[in-house]
């Protein structure tokens, strides 16, 4: 049976009973487009979507004909509703735009921010794929990027699983603190998390040395056709734990032509599979999430008479350049104060690094008269020095990030701009492993 059919039918028994009966809200609802991405788009000829682009492109595709769905649907809120979801949300998941799109076109901006050219098989719109190439990666580019980049090289393998987790989030931000209706993207979380856990856990399992092998083949000697990886975390775990072994080591490829990118399951030593079992598991941390089960927030007792207040929570598991990092997450609002309170346990091979990050989202102040929306953000971490698995030491860094939206005319329309500048270290949707200012502006649409 096709993978994607089988998570298809996970997720239907998992929420059939869930949200889909509740009302829909007054609420607040968006889509963000950041037109620019610096230095991303500029850092070699113009190079496009960046990563914060190609999140919200998805994000924005999928509120926008959610929305449309719920309104055409709007009489019959249970059977027809959600199969229009299902449906709708099958089909899109590998169309461009779709989290499909998102993953893959994540890969490609690690390689970009670098030059290395690439091209997202998702535009050839093969809907029934089981798996979707990054294709068009030379052989050299690759060996470049391992033999002096590492850390990026391990970045490159998890990133796709990366965006899945940071488009969920972000769904689950949008309906905490603008109250937008959980039922709208519902569906597509819960099969973007279990197509990202399962991808996990399967390679793990022999399974991965059939599909690999399987790959090969259909690859031939046709090098622009391979992937740039083959299955993402059995390469993540090989290059995470072996960062000086030269890129040819992985040997010729089983045609005879080119480098055998591929790494099995059966390559790797017996530490290694332990460690890629253990991150398979740590996955399920994903699930632990009021939210997806239908509950948007807990109301706090009003003990000073101030006013009500709302809390939610969600557990994150990442993947990240030099192991994990599994966070806790803690969603507050209170009148038009948003909080997002973040705790960080990275962790490499052994040892275990704290982290921290506080951000403020769409506070309103008054400038001239004119409202206007403001974010701010600061985070404070510990990670392995060198971004290296087997490194005891630890290397301190931190990230600040501020911006505003402006009403225009057309209240409708928002224009926005936002920085943040950050020292060495992985930051969760951030691009840049080393020290980092970036920029970004673009438009805000109400729907």
């Amino acid at each position: 049976m096709n993978r994607k059919i089988r998570l298809i039918i996970i997720t239907i028994v998992l929420i059939s009973a869930n949200a889909y009966a509740q009302d829909q809200n007054n609420s607040y609802n968006y889509i963000k487009l950041p037109v620019i991405e610096t230095p991303y788009n500029f850092s070699s000829g113009y190079s496009f979507p960046g990563m914060s682009q190609s999140l919200f492109i998805t994000a924005g595709v999928s509120k926008a004909t959610h929305q449309v769905i719920y309104g055409l649907f709007e009489q019959d809120k249970n059977c027809l509703q959600f199969a229009a979801f299902v449906i709708w949300d099958y089909f899109l998941f590998t169309l461009p735009g779709g989290p499909a799109w998102l993953h893959e076109e994540w890969h490609r901006a690690v390689m970009g921010q670098y030059g290395i050219d690439s091209y997202n098989d998702v535009y050839k719109f093969d809907l029934f794929a089981d798996t979707i190439a990054v294709s068009h990666v030379k052989d050299e580019d690759l060996a470049y990027l391992k033999e002096n980049h590492n850390p990026d090289m391990v970045r490159l393998a998890e990133a796709g699983n990366e965006t899945e987790i940071e488009l969920t989030r972000e769904y689950r931000r949008d309906s905490f603190f603008n109250t937008r209706p959980i039922r709208y993207e519902l569906f597509q979380m819960w099969l973007t998390l279990i197509n990202s856990s399962y991808y996990v856990i399967m390679c793990g399992t022999d399974e991965a040395d059939t599909m690999t092998e399987q790959m090969n083949h259909d690859d031939g000697t046709d090098i622009p056709k391979r992937d740039f990886t083959g299955l993402d975390f059995t390469a993540w775990i090989y290059d995470l734990s072996r960062p000086d072994e030269l890129y040819s080591a992985r040997g010729v490829h089983p045609s005879g032509t080119g480098i055998d990118r591929y790494i099995k399951y059966s390559d790797l030593s017996d530490s290694e599979k332990k460690y890629l079992k253990k991150t398979g598991w740590l996955t399920l941390l994903n699930f632990i999430s009021p939210q997806l089960f239908g509950i948007e927030r807990f109301a706090l007792p009003d003990t000073s008479g101030s006013g009500s207040s709302q809390l939610n929570f969600m557990m994150i598991h990442h993947l990240t350049s030099f192991g994990n990092d599994i966070i806790l997450s803690l969603l507050y609002k209170k009148d038009d104060l948003n909080i997002e309170t973040s705790f960080h346990c990275y962790n490499n091979e052994k040892n275990y690094f704290p982290g921290m990050e506080i951000a403020v989202k769409r506070y309103p102040v008054s400038i001239f008269r004119r409202e206007i929306y403001t974010d701010c953000k600061i985070m404070a971490y510990s990670q392995p020095e060198d971004q290296e698995f087997r490194e005891d030491d630890s290397e301190p860094g931190g990230m600040i990030g501020a911006g505003f939206s402006i009403p225009l005319p057309d209240k409708d329309i928002e224009f926005f701009i936002e920085g943040d500048a950050k020292s060495d270290g992985w930051i969760e949707g951030n691009l840049y492993l080393g020290q980092s200012i970036q920029m970004r502006s673009g438009i805000i649409i109400h729907i």
